[in-house]
């Protein structure tokens, strides 16, 4: 039995694709109208892994575009570097400043230390490109032999990329080092610590053998030193005493040289008075005082 063809049915299927072609296409220029016309650049000098094209650019954690190429500098410039270039797409959501405003900006977030670095996602071996401010950044802006095509960040080396860098350096140094050398100094040392610590316990031994000694000195001086002190009362004493006898023999000894003086000045005057009394008797009335 042959049926008959459902034609409303094709009739509806082809309307639904048409209009669902037509959706696509709307829906393909909202992209295209949404498509990023500002990108920008960065180069690094260690590997990408983890980066690709449609990687999140983050700024301080927020999402404002995506990893548009990731490919070697010298497959874009002319250049023997060997750096890797990764071109960014901006999210024009999150731009809304003018071209030459944005230019102007980015630029001076680059003086005041704005530098791209790639961020690993923990252990999933993916990563992302951050972009933030590192005022204090040690590490110089890579050279680059080139005229950018599109804006141009520069970029610091990654915390993994520093810290295996690290690594290498101090595997470097360590492989440098006599160990042989180092092991003999460090049992030589132990060997004088050693000693130093036996000097220093007989020290302190000595030490507290003397600090007895002098607790009994003190001990002693200090039973005597009332009886020295009632000593040294008395002999003051003395001293005392005997200080004011000579002053009073001191006296009369002056008096006498006093009287001595007076009387030899009254002789002198009398012998320039009355010369010839050297050889007769003086004048009772003259010599009497």
């Amino acid at each position: 039995m042959r049926t008959k063809p459902h034609y409303f049915a094709i009739g509806m299927f082809v309307i639904i694709s048409v209009l669902l072609g037509l959706a696509g296409l709307v829906l393909l220029s909202s992209d295209a109208l949404q498509a990023p016309d500002r990108f920008i650049e960065t180069y690094v000098d260690e590997s990408v892994q983890g980066i690709d094209v449609g990687t999140p650019f983050k700024l301080r954690g927020v999402k404002v575009g995506s990893v548009s190429q990731v490919s070697l500098v010298s497959s874009v410039y002319e250049t023997s570097k060997m750096y890797v270039l990764i071109r960014i797409a901006l999210d024009k959501r999150h731009m809304d400043l003018k071209n030459v405003e944005f230019e102007e900006e980015l630029k001076r977030q680059i003086s005041n230390g704005l530098r791209l670095h790639l961020v690993p996602q923990g252990i999933t071996g993916l990563s992302f490109v951050e972009a933030d401010l590192f005022p204090d950044a040690l590490q110089p802006p890579l050279e680059i032999d080139w005229e950018p095509e599109v804006l141009y960040v520069p970029s610091i080396p990654s915390t993994l990329n520093l810290l295996s860098r690290s690594l290498e350096r101090m595997a470097g140094q360590l492989n440098t080092l006599n160990l042989d050398v180092i092991g003999d100094n460090i049992e030589e040392m132990t060997g004088n610590l050693n000693e130093t610590v036996v000097h220093v316990q007989k020290l302190m031994a000595n030490a507290s053998d003397a600090s007895e000694d002098i607790t009994e000195n003190i001990r002693v001086a200090s039973h005597d030193l009332p009886e020295i002190t009632a000593h040294l009362k008395t002999t003051t004493d003395q001293l005392e005493a005997m200080i004011h006898s000579s002053d009073q023999d001191i006296d009369q000894i002056l008096d006498n040289l006093r009287y001595i003086t007076d009387e030899a000045g009254e002789l002198i005057r009398m012998l320039k008075r009355y010369p010839g009394m050297l050889l007769s008797e003086p004048p009772e009335q003259k010599m009497s005082r």
